[in-house]
């Protein structure tokens, strides 16, 4: 492998040149630390619009120090694993950041999994404590009782009902019972902060550790790219939660550079542009699926544009078709501007320019604080414009995958971050992505490996073996498809097989179509050849 110059740094002064930062602390040990600095330094500051909620800094802080307080009277320690599994709200950061405080681990849980997923999460990453909303807690309660690992429940009070016993109290109650007063922990940059799940493509979850030091590089990044103009930015959260992105692209970033949060529940193209206009939105991050809907139901009329302060719309995920990208500037006025990331880099690694040149299509430059290259499959970097394995290095990758060394040094090797993705770099640096390595699917900005449902399928008794693939689909990207061989004719149906996959897989990973077959075709070794199903 060739000697290469990593640029792992960001000059202070380039920094302190961002307008928003002025006055500001700059450097911290901890990603608990800044939240406290910042909360102390701009306390009466908006942090989060919820509905008709407004909350500042300060009391998002003082939430926060009420979680710690009581974990801390727990026994909750630092570098144990707090879990929170809550729909989109601000009791995501105050059970999040709360559990940062104390230098403890916030395990960030999919809550569109099913039972046996949240069994193995539990087992595998052992939570003191695990925060659930009302409205998760029954397909909680069945992962609860599937893992061995027992850890408390504490219920976050949201819309859902159900008859359960299992949590020990209430957010709310501990809110009442636990006193505000600032209980962070000291922690070093080596620490890791963050837990968050990402299947892999052997079937099981894998468990994505995260350091303070690689989200605070991802802070610096983002601060320095020109994204935030002013002090008064707003920037709007339609993503699930438990994704990487709104968390440590967004959350982490614009709390440093103290700006404002808006949350909103899930993505609706009917409230797409109220949302943007009401709450004066800046900055907008979305996948591939969400433009496409409000490109082609939403009427470009019915929108007063003379309210509109949206800056920038960002997109990830999944590539961009061109003529979507021109398309939502011509109807909207409205640019997306394309970058790239993944869970084991803390969500970010590149970004079409905000200010400098955009080529569209691309993913754009290697942030600042980060190095990419592609590699060849000798552990070569390769020239400019041929393709290979995007590889990530910064300190920004992660720590590990929990209690999976193998597929840790599989991926981490030499400093680099193996991402699994094809791609190529231009002379200019722009990176584009044209393959996923492997064989996962994208299915609406959400990551589908085919190993785990095949492995949920297997299980079936009348089911001789299964290949799942990606269909393409010009709304979703793909769509998820399983082909299966049985043990005998007219034993099952497509709808028998997904019925049985209700209560073992999310709803997103179910095969939405499923073709029963006599033989799949197969090499001479019996391997089973996904590409002629593909064809």
């Amino acid at each position: 492998m060739k000697n290469q110059t990593n640029r792992l740094k960001i000059p202070v002064s380039k920094i302190e040149a961002v307008a928003a930062l002025k006055n500001k602390r700059l450097q911290f040990d901890s990603v608990a630390q800044m939240f406290m600095v910042r909360a102390q330094e701009i306390p009466q500051r908006l942090h989060v619009i919820y509905d008709d909620q407004k909350i500042t800094y300060a009391q998002t802080n003082e939430r926060a120090n009420k979680v710690a307080n009581y974990l801390k009277a727990t026994g909750v320690k630092k570098g144990d694993i707090v879990s929170l599994m809550i729909s989109n709200s601000p009791e995501i950061y105050y059970t999040m950041f709360g559990a940062q405080k104390i230098g403890a681990v916030a395990g960030v849980i999919n809550f569109a999994l099913v039972g046996p997923e949240i069994a193995h999460v539990l087992d595998d990453s052992k939570p003191k404590v695990v925060f659930v909303g009302s409205n998760f807690m029954a397909v909680f309660a069945q992962g609860y009782d599937l893992a061995a690992h027992k850890p408390i429940v504490i219920e976050v009070e949201t819309p859902g009902e159900h008859n359960l016993n299992l949590a020990k109290q209430t957010l709310s109650t501990l809110f009442d019972q636990y006193p505000p007063d600032e209980a962070f922990v000291q922690q070093d940059p080596d620490d890791p902060f963050l837990l968050l799940y990402s299947s892999g493509t052997t079937g099981r979850p894998k468990g994505i550790l995260l350091s303070n030091k690689g989200q605070l590089q991802v802070c610096h990044d983002m601060s320095v790219i020109g994204l935030v103009k002013t002090d008064n930015e707003t920037m709007l959260i339609l993503l699930p939660m438990y994704h990487i992105n709104p968390i440590s692209v967004w959350t982490y970033p614009l709390t440093f550079m103290g700006q404002t949060l808006c949350i909103k529940k899930a993505f609706s193209p009917s409230e797409f542009w109220p949302a943007i206009l009401d709450n004066e939105i800046t900055i907008l991050m979305g996948v591939p699926a969400m433009y496409n809907y409000v490109y082609y139901s939403v009427d470009a009329s019915a929108i007063d544009m003379s309210r509109l302060k949206l800056k920038y719309a960002f997109c990830g995920a999944a590539p961009l078709p061109l003529d979507l990208i021109r398309g939502f500037k011509e109807k909207f006025n409205v640019e997306i501007i394309e970058g790239y990331g993944l869970t084991e880099a803390t969500g970010i690694s590149s970004a079409n320019p905000v200010d400098g040149k955009r080529k569209a299509g691309t993913c754009g430059l290697a942030l600042p604080g980060q190095q990419i290259e592609i590699f060849d499959f000798d552990n070569n970097i390769v020239p400019a414009g041929e393709k290979g394995e995007v590889c990530v290095k910064g300190v920004n990758t992660m720590i590990e995958y929990l209690n999976n060394p193998k597929a840790t040094k599989e991926t981490l090797i030499d400093g680099w971050l193996h991402t699994g993705d094809i791609g190529y770099l231009d002379e200019e640096g722009y990176l584009s992505i044209v393959d996923r390595a492997k064989d996962m699917i994208n299915r609406g900005g959400e990551n589908i490996y085919p190993r785990e449902i095949e492995m949920a399928i297997e299980s079936h008794p009348d089911i001789v073996a299964v290949a799942v693939v990606g269909i393409p689909d010009d709304a979703l990207g793909e769509r998820v498809k399983a082909v299966i061989e049985i043990s005998k004719p007219g034993i099952l149906t497509p709808e028998m097989v997904k019925a049985y996959l209700k209560d073992k897989i999310a709803k997103y990973k179910i095969p939405e179509f499923i073709e029963i077959t006599g033989a799949l075709p197969r090499n001479p070794t019996g391997k089973i050849l996904k590409f002629k199903l593909r064809e």
